[in-house]
């Protein structure tokens, strides 16, 4: 396996570097481009104003993914070699069941997680630091093209040839938004069509507060709800700034959202909830660059990722944490498939 302490010796050395481009800037799109980019002449094409895909972070607080489990060792080793620091999630205290019949405390099993200091845009901002050329913002990719050994893609700014492309969409947007010619086949389309997004219907929300009066309570921050419109609520502190965030529920009505919000966490705090400093809600549901009109749905498991598909003879390739068979979703899976496509691009 790759990792960035590794020096990378491509089969091209010495020779002109191949040209490959790289469709999305999330994780995994920037570590494979980190990762090759010895190797080939990578330019990397993001639809959005910023890096980072769903790693999204807002006044230092993550409003995307936030956490890296122990079992995770690719990002863990990643996390390490960039030189970043991680801090384990707070956990002590109890934890709180908001039932419709009244709130309960309870002792909850949890296992070991961790954050990155700075927030997990860090781990965005060392990998961008490492690239030979800056990442082409603002450029949705429109079409793939097919043209004696080359590939043409065309986006909203500028139209690109290379010898192979990778796309690192999510597979659904990876249909929905870029036209092939010649076309998908029809297995892969509706193959991709299958798969959920991560995170695609998602709502976070994160409340900053003055002090983190629960932890003086001698609660953890995490609590479960059936009633709403929070589902699932935890401690989310940074080193300067205490908050909670929390998952809102499908079911949850959008108009006065912040107000519900509060209310329910009076309800599970007391008065000490109300006096919020600030709130911050994305919903990816409405991210035109994560989700589709599919991903509305809310998921009822973890689902099953893991594919390998190719396009084009094999100079499209598509990549992604929905690609990764072990870890799919997380950032884990990010990293792995990155890994995977340099071991075979390599």
């Amino acid at each position: 396996m790759f990792y960035l302490s590794h020096m990378i010796i491509g089969y091209n050395d010495g020779m002109k570097k191949k040209k490959l481009l790289i469709i999305g800037a999330g994780l995994s799109g920037l570590y494979s481009a980190v990762l090759l980019q010895d190797s080939y002449e990578v330019t990397v094409v993001e639809a959005r104003e910023r890096t980072g895909g769903r790693i999204m972070g807002m006044d230092g607080h993550d409003i995307g993914p936030s956490w890296v489990w122990p079992h995770q060792k690719n990002i863990l080793q990643l996390i390490k070699t960039l030189g970043l620091e991680l801090f384990p999630q707070y956990t002590e205290g109890h934890a709180l069941y908001d039932a419709p019949d009244g709130v309960q405390r309870f002792a909850p099993s949890t296992s070991t997680s961790y954050r990155i200091k700075g927030g997990i845009g860090q781990l965005v901002n060392a990998l961008e630091k490492r690239l030979n050329k800056p990442v082409n913002l603002s450029e949705k990719a429109l079409s793939l093209t097919e043209t004696n050994e080359m590939v043409v893609l065309k986006t909203t700014a500028k139209t690109y040839e290379a010898d192979r492309v990778i796309s690192t969409l999510p597979p659904r947007l990876t249909v929905d938004n870029i036209e092939y010619f010649p076309a998908l086949p029809e297995a892969l389309h509706t193959q991709f069509q299958n798969i959920p997004t991560w995170m695609g219907y998602s709502v976070k929300c994160v409340i900053e507060y003055p002090e983190a009066f629960w932890r003086e309570e001698g609660l953890s921050g995490f609590a479960v709800s059936h009633v709403g419109p929070l589902g699932e609520i935890h401690d989310a502190c940074t080193e300067d700034k205490a908050a909670l965030f929390g998952f809102v529920h499908s079911y949850a009505k959008f108009e006065n959202l912040e107000e519900a919000v509060i209310e329910q966490l009076i309800r599970l705090h007391g008065r000490n909830a109300a006096k919020a400093s600030k709130i911050y809600f994305v919903d990816w549901k409405k991210e035109t660059y994560t989700s589709t009109a599919l991903d509305a749905m809310p998921l009822q498991e973890h689902p099953s990722y893991g594919f390998d598909a190719t396009h084009f003879e094999g100079k499209v390739i598509f990549s992604g944490t929905e690609s990764a068979f072990r870890e799919g979703g997380y950032l884990e899976g990010a990293i792995t498939s990155a890994m995977g496509l340099a071991s075979n691009l390599l």
